[in-house]
This record gives C-alpha cells, structure tokens and sequence, in this order.
C-alpha cells in the first residue's frame, strides 16, 4: 500500500496554507525593487532575486528546515498519481532543490510520509548528502550533492549526515538506531538516547550527547566518541543520582540544536541540588566550565541553539511578570550580547555575523542587535506603505482588499539566505510572492547601486546613469536588459552561449557557469574538444574539468573547486586573460587605471590591466572596478563575446 500521509511538522501548515492563492503571473505585477545592498555596521547585505526553474506552482520550503543548506534551498510542488483509468490515486509533496542561481537539480524528492518532524532536517543537504523517500518501497535511502542515489531506501527512518555518519532505523517505530556511513555500511550501534523519549540522532565535533546505561551497572551521562567509546564523562552512577543533565536534541539539525557541540562547545543542563529553575552550563571538549546562563531571579533563561558565530539564542523568562522577557543571545560566558526581544524566534542562530531578528527591531540584526535589513517591505524599497497598497490593489482589480507585504527570512548558511516577500489579501490568503538570494559581505558596499544605510533608514545611490555598459540599468527576467540584449543576441547566434545560460541574464553567474561560457568559446573558436581534464571533489562538471585542465580556472583549497559559488569581477578578468593565453591570442598588456585599483587581489592586478587595455572589461561608475562585486551572466556574455571578437 502506497503511503498517503502528508508529512507532519513544522512545514505542514504552512505549506497548505500558502499553496491557496493565485499564480504569480494572474496580475503581472512586480513589486519596487530591493536595494542592491543593505549597509550595516562593518558589513552589508546583497539581495539578488531568485526565480526558481521549477514548471508549475511552487512554494519555498518554511521553518527552520528552510532556507540555504549546502547550497541548495528547497522549494515545494503538489503532486499527483493516477491508476490505468486516469482517476486520481494519490497527492504528495516533491521536495526540488535550487542553487543561488535559480538552477534545479534534477532529482525531486518526496516528502510524503515523514511522520516525524525531527527527520524532516534529513531532507537538506548536511555533509553532503540528503535523505529521500522512495514510494515503490516505501522507505528511506541518501543522495549525494549532484542529486545521484549514493544508499538505496531501505530505512524506516533517515536522519541528516553529519561528521560522515547518520542515524536510521529498519523498523517502524522502532527504538534501535544505528549508524551508517556514506556507502551505506553500518558502522556503529545501535544507541543514542538522551532521555527517556528522545533520540540525539547526530554526531558533532567527533562527539555524540549520551544519556544512558553503558553497562549494566552504571548509568552514563556524557559524549561518546565515534568508535561508542566514552570521551566526556558528566555523571556515573545511578540513575536517579542528582546529576547534570543533557538538552534536548530538538530538530535535530546538526551543530545548531541540544548539547552537541559546536565550536568547541557544548551545553549542559544543571538542576541539581533541588533546583526549581535550571541553569545552564557551557562546556568545552574536557568537559569543562567555561560559562552558564544563569539571569538570576526573577529571571530565567533557556538555550535554543547551540554556540553559532560565537553565540548562544537564548530565550528569556519573568517568572514573576513584567518585562524583560523574550529572545537574545549570549556568548560562551553567559554574557547578554544581544538583548532579549531582538531575535526572531527560538529556530534562529547566527552566522556569518547576521541572525533573523525580531521584525519590529530588523528583519536581519547583526551580533549586537542592530537591524541591518529592516523589518518593513515598505521601509526597505523606500515606499510609503499606503501607496504600495493602492499600487497593489490596482494592479490585482481588488479595491476592497486590505493589502499587505509581508517578509520572512531564513536562517543564513555560510552567509547565504532565503528572503521570501509575501502580498497578502486581508491577512487571509497570499495572493503572490517573490524570492531573493541575500548574501553577507565584510565592510562597505562600494558598488553603484541603491544603498539601503542602516543606520539612518535612508536609501541613497543608484541614481547616476552608469559609465560603463557592463553594468545592468533595469532588473529582467529571462531577456537581457537594453543596454546587453544586442551584444547577448549576437553572441548566441553566434553559438557562444550555451543554452542553459540564455535565461535569468541579470542573475549572478556562478564559477561553474563562466566556465561553460568559458568552454563554448573555446571549442566554437578552434574547432576542437578539450580533452584535458582536471577533477575536484566537489563537482563532476565536465565544462569545470575542462577548464582546470587547461589552467584556466583554479580550485578553492582542500581539492575544492566551489562551483556554485557567485563570480566576482576580479575573478571574471583572471579569467578570460588566462583563456585568451591557452587559445594563444594573449591579451594587450598594460596597468590598471582604477580609482580603487588598491582593492584589486595581487592575483588579479595584472589580469585587470589586461582586460582593460584590450577592452575586455571597463569600469564601473567613479571609474572603479570593483573587484568584489557580482557579474551577471550579461555581463559575462557580452565580455565572452569581446574576447570572441578579439582571438579570431
């Protein structure tokens, strides 16, 4: 019998609920653009939209599950089977994957009968794997990161990989787990458990949180090792000796919940001596105390996160009424750092200096509760909110309707966030939505564009009309902007785009895509394969391999080549000069003359100078180049099509 169950948990009701309203594309109407960069204290925020390449109606996977894992963000459509008569037999949920770009890997994953909600994290990307759930068998088996089946289903139940392990069962329901590795094999189990009814599923830092009879005398309390072996003893003895306890594994998302470690420590629960309230102590890897959270009466405090950039989300209490309540974050002392009321809620965690924060503060506040994307759509297009409502109202013919924008935000992953803006009709239903990538930058954005500056709430910049035609005018879809649609059109009729690029032209190009680019050029040009290969370990592309075996592109370290990862000016120039060198029409030589040439990576300076005295690449506005910033795949075709028509 086929399973019928939509899974349960926290993504449930809210995706019924937001695959109500009508197609995006009823009313045609987009909303005020994002600023380009939201400007914080030491650091800002690009915000790139995103349009997923998923046919049909799709929604962004919610919750604490959602958002950037890997790289990859989830996005949910309904499903349906039919018997040999055409009548309907079943409805599920596929689970799509979409990178930063909008690209979709090829595999689709149903999420149908997770009963648990704690296994729905399995479904994200962690240590390179992800769960799926296989309907013919009705079981659980992994994917690798390019979407290949890497363990067949044979589980009950599937939890995320994490240190190259994962937890499962083959039995429903079953208390038993034991863990696998990467090809499948048990390795070690089974056991797990951290109280009574929970199950701490993952290892973390090489430790696994143990509350449990080793042996038949003593009940331990601590961290075993990845061979099962006790590395951090907190308590042995009895089991109703007075003794620290270990947390919650919560949704079990690895380094992010519970008493695993994470940084170099973990946290414990403290209630003995009778305590009413508990108190909470931070370990380091000997087991040490290093800090607790500890408000004092009348206060309380309990940790909803482990440590994440430095810092622990804290939910506060007055047990005796009043303020002073709500969510912070501390560091590993125990310290307030970031004061109760100012984080979303207990699902978020910091990375990458930013958190979700309470909308009423920021949509994003940075580690010292300071917004630095504000929590009003109206405040952060630059729009008063009225107009934004009659605006919307004309455009979906409903003059009755109470209009809203809506933002929500995920938790960032290694600086990478899913920002969905919501219009709802009436605060019943949402009538449309749109997607954006936010990533965070360290310092000033030096770019041309809108600024939204947090510190004064004030949007400045993007005014001025650009110096150089590389920069793009006006936000498209799936046609060039005015100023690249000649450029772009010559060069795919001149058979150097591939077809997998000839859409999304405003979008960042990542490092994989420029070398598809890369490799079309190059073949269409000499008239002959490539047939030197170069592998990474995190990528199979062959258009990649290609291009590291003639040297053309290099990988990131540790025999990573990075390949979803955004482009960035500088690297676009090191680029194309090195292409140009092995197709042996090497680039005029000459010295970069840039306002900010001092921002320019050594590795890069004397590619730049080449791409400018050959006029490959120009500047930017104030005749700078900006380095760092993002090149669109526009961008990327119209200097693919001047090195065309400079090595011919």
């Amino acid at each position: 019998m086929q399973a019928k169950r939509l899974f349960a948990g926290l993504l449930s009701a809210v995706m019924l609920m937001t695959l109500l309203p009508v197609s995006a594309s009823a009313a045609e109407y987009t909303p005020p653009t994002l600023p380009d960069a939201f400007q914080g204290d030491g650091l800002y925020i690009t915000a790139t939209p995103l349009e997923p390449q998923i046919e049909g109606e799709y929604v962004a996977v919610s919750g604490a599950e959602g958002g950037f894992h890997e790289g990859w963000a989830g996005f949910l459509t309904q499903e349906e089977t039919r018997d040999q008569y055409g009548y309907l037999d079943d409805t599920y949920w596929a689970l799509h994957y979409v990178d930063r770009n909008g690209r979709k890997l090829d595999t689709a994953v149903e999420t149908s009968n997770y009963s648990d909600p704690h296994q729905n994290i399995a479904l994200n990307f962690y240590d390179g794997m992800c769960a799926f759930y296989d309907r013919e068998t009705e079981r659980f088996g992994y994917l690798d990161a390019e979407g290949n089946v890497a363990i067949e289903p044979k589980f009950t139940e599937a939890y995320a990989f994490s240190n190259g392990l994962a937890a499962v069962s083959e039995v429903y329901g079953g208390s038993e787990h034991y863990y696998i590795d990467k090809n499948g094999n048990k390795v070690l189990g089974p056991f797990g458990r951290v109280a009574d009814n929970e199950f701490s599923a993952f290892f973390s830092e090489g430790l696994l949180p143990q509350s449990d009879y080793l042996d038949r005398d003593n009940y331990f309390v601590g961290y075993v090792d990845q061979q099962g072996e006790p590395a951090i003893t907190l308590y042995s003895g009895e089991p109703g000796g007075d003794k620290l306890e270990l947390m919650d594994p919560g949704l079990y998302i690895p380094d992010t919940t519970g008493s695993h470690f994470s940084e170099g420590y973990a946290i414990v629960k403290d209630q003995r001596n009778g305590r009413k309230y508990p108190i909470y102590l931070i370990i380091d890897t000997e087991g040490n105390e290093v800090g607790r959270i500890d408000p004092g009466a009348p206060m309380t405090a309990a940790p909803y996160s482990v440590v994440q950039d430095g810092l622990i989300i804290v939910s506060f209490t007055n047990t005796e009424g009043g303020s002073g309540g709500g969510i912070g974050a501390v560091d590993i002392h125990g310290n307030i750092v970031v004061e109760p009321g100012r984080v979303s809620s207990g699902n978020a965690y910091f990375d990458s200096g930013v958190a979700p924060g309470n909308p009423s503060v920021g949509l994003v506040i940075d580690k010292k509760g300071n917004a630095v994307l504000p929590g009003s759509f109206a405040d952060a297009v630059g729009v008063d909110a009225d107009t934004l409502m009659a605006e919307a109202r004309t455009a979906y013919n409903a003059p009755a309707a109470v209009l809203t924008f809506n933002m929500e935000v995920s938790n960032f992953d290694d600086g990478l966030s899913l920002l969905t803006v919501e219009l709802w009709s009436n605060g019943m239903s949402v009538v449309d939505k749109w997607y954006y990538v936010l990533e965070v930058h360290e310092g000033t954005y030096t770019g041309g564009g809108k600024v939204y500056n947090a510190a004064t709430g004030q949007i400045t910049g993007g005014g001025s009309t650009p110096t150089d035609s590389e920069t793009p005018a006006e936000p498209t879809g799936d046609t060039p902007s005015s100023w690249a649609a000649e450029n772009v059109n010559t060069a795919v009729e001149a058979g150097i785009v591939p077809e997998t690029l000839q859409s999304a032209y405003t979008q960042a190009t990542t490092r994989a895509e420029f070398c598809a680019l890369a490799v079309e050029l190059y073949e269409t040009v000499l008239g002959t394969e490539i047939t030197e290969r170069a592998t990474f370990s995190d990528t199979t592309d062959v258009n990649v391999e290609k291009m590291a075996g003639l040297g053309v592109v290099n990988g990131v370290g540790d025999g990573k080549f990075d390949p979803s990862a955004s482009l960035t000016r500088e690297e676009a120039a090191a680029m194309l000069a090195r292409l140009a060198n092995v197709m042996e029409k090497p680039l005029t030589s000459g010295t970069a003359s840039f306002a900010d040439n001092a921002s320019i990576s050594s590795w890069a300076v004397e590619a730049v100078g080449q791409v400018q005295a050959s006029g490959i690449m120009n500047g930017v506005e104030g005749n700078r180049f900006a380095p760092a910033d993002l090149y669109t795949r526009e961008q990327s075709i119209v200097t693919m099509l001047r090195l065309y028509d400079f090595v011919r």
